[in-house]
Formats: structure tokens, sequence, C-alpha cells
């Protein structure tokens, strides 16, 4: 269902999305004003709640899921055109997938990106609110460079339990691009200190060029209850705010994350 309530001078705009074939609920669908500080994720329901203020009434509002095709709005017609018990519909995208073939006997892991565990220099998400990312550019030196696994320093967690999206995206203009992903790729860990490994072995990640890789705030846990090891060195942070919003660099510090690569 959908619906909206003033409040404030603002427009609170509520809704749920599903698979338009199968029906189902989709959880963690970004939603947000493009380009704009405005947007949210959907819950593990398929419900966003999102305000909307009219002085982006002709902007575009975007909903995008990996997956699936994007649904694009102006935001003065999304506004007009919701009512009660409407849904949103996201069509599923049909991807061919290359078959790759890896020699392992050719091919030499390395470590790149930020390997600092550094507990002197921490910081956090920029805020809690769904679909902040925060994440670094990673440069490689070979082509093609094979993806294996994740790694991110943690100096505190403070939360029972983590539950993020990890991104990657391709780069233009020395900012991030498009999500180069063919499937979405969970996080969930209870690790209180120490490097958060995630196994990408099974998602056949390959990289042509540099790129960038994140993670995405997708559960309200609460403000400031997780720091990540940082240094002045390395690639700097870029992040941006929430689903949707435009990327900022974050200089001059850098975040511990890092991927151990195949090249």
């Amino acid at each position: 269902m959908c619906w909206s309530v003033l409040v404030c001078g603002q427009d609170v705009f509520s809704g749920m999305i599903m698979d338009g074939e199968s029906g189902e609920v989709l959880p963690y669908v970004n939603v947000g004003v493009v380009g704009k500080n405005v947007g949210t994720v959907t819950d593990i329901n398929g419900v966003f709640s999102l305000e909307i203020d009219a002085k982006y009434d002709v902007d575009t509002l975007m909903m995008s899921m990996i997956g699936y095709e994007d649904l694009v709005f102006m935001v003065r017609d999304f506004k007009s055109g919701v009512g009660d018990d409407s849904i949103f519909k996201m069509t599923s995208k049909t991807t061919d997938l290359q078959e790759i073939v890896i020699s392992g006997s050719q091919l030499k892991s390395k470590i790149l990106g930020n390997k600092t565990k550094s507990k002197n220099i921490r910081g956090h998400f920029v805020t809690d609110e769904l679909g902040n990312e925060v994440g670094i550019i990673i440069k490689i030196k070979k082509s093609p460079t094979y993806i294996d696994k994740f790694h991110a320093s943690i100096v505190e967690n403070k939360y029972d339990s983590l539950k993020f999206r990890l991104n990657f995206y391709s780069i233009k203009n020395k900012m991030p691009h498009k999500n180069i992903l063919k499937e979405n790729i969970f996080v969930e860990s209870q690790i209180k200190e120490g490097v958060l490994t995630v196994d990408l072995s099974d998602y056949n990640i390959v990289v042509e060029d540099d790129f960038m890789v994140s993670l995405e705030w997708i559960e309200d846990l609460g403000e400031n209850g997780l720091n990540f090891s940082m240094s002045f060195f390395g690639s700097p942070v870029i992040s941006r705010k929430t689903s949707q919003a435009y990327w900022k660099k974050q200089k001059p510090v850098g975040i511990g994350f890092s991927v151990t690569a195949k090249q």
C-alpha cells in the first residue's frame, strides 16, 4: 500500500515495493531523489517511508535494486500518482553472464586498498540514514583482476549484530559511477573488533579498471555504535548520505577497507 501525510510542511510518503512477476516483497530497495540527500531503503517487508520537500518537485525520484530495472519518476508526478493501496512493482533484469576461466597457476594473490588496523584513528558512517554508504577507490595494475575477498578493519562494534550491503562501482571522473554487481551481496556479522572478511569467490567479480568498494547501511541500528580503523594514508573515503544521493570525497583520511585480489 502507499499513502502520504503532511508533516511540518513536508510530504511523507510510505509505500511497498514488490517483484512484478512473483509478487514477493523486495527488501533493501534504494529509494531516493537523484543527486540529493533525500533517500532511504525498504525494510524487510518491502516498505519505505520518505519525506520529500516541495522544492524537489521537478527532480527525479528513483527506485533501484541490483537485478531489477530502475523505476524513475518526476517527484511531482510521483506525489500526485500515489494513493491508497498503490503498489510499486519492479521488473527483473536479464543479465548475460560471461564464462571466465581462471588459471590459478598464472595468478598471484595480492591485498589492494587500505590495510590499516590502527586503533588511534577511527571513523564511522556519516549518518545512520538508510542507504548511507562509505567506501574507497581501489586501483589495479593488471587487467583482468579477480576479487576473492573483502576486508573491513573494525575497531569497535557496540551493536549485537551487523548487516550491510557490499557494493562495487565502476569509476567515472574519479568518482563512483555504476554498480557492477549482478546480484546483491549482504554481509552479516557479530564481530566486535578485528578484521571482518567476506568470501567473494562465489560471486565471480572481475574488474578491468580501478573500482570503488563500499559498505551500505541498510538497517537502522542507531547512531555511532560502529567504528572502523582510519589512516591519513591511502585512498580517501568516498561517501554519500543516503540512497541516490551525490557522492562526496572525505579528505584527508582513508578507511580500513581492502580486497584480496588475484592478478
